[in-house]
């Protein structure tokens, strides 16, 4: 059996949308909602809920976190701030604090 050459597929695809295109036939439609972005944290946010959130020193929230000290010390200094899974982390955490505890276990 002869393996299909990746223009054929291409052209193949191109061939059916511009039949969905047309209405001549149907395609699978998929709405998916994204969700927003992490929200942006300030230096004294962190700091705050390291300290009155969950009472831990930088190197054991950063060690709750997965990341160095010297990051969330960079945070807390306005250096840096946290984006990406480290921001939507801190969102969580914030909103449950409780994972805290399981997520150390």
């Amino acid at each position: 059996m002869k393996k299909p050459r990746m223009a054929e597929g291409l052209l193949k695809g191109l061939k059916q949308a511009a039949q969905m295109e047309r209405g001549e036939i149907k395609g699978r439609e998929r709405v998916r909602t994204l969700s927003r972005p992490a929200p942006k944290w300030s230096k004294h946010e962190i700091k705050q809920l390291r300290t009155e959130v969950f009472n831990m020193s930088q190197p054991v929230f950063a060690s709750l976190l997965n990341v160095k000290a010297a990051t969330v010390r960079a945070w807390e200094q306005g250096q840096r701030i946290p984006d990406g899974a480290a921001a939507r982390l801190l969102e969580i955490l914030s909103a449950d604090s409780s994972l805290a505890e399981r997520l150390a276990s």
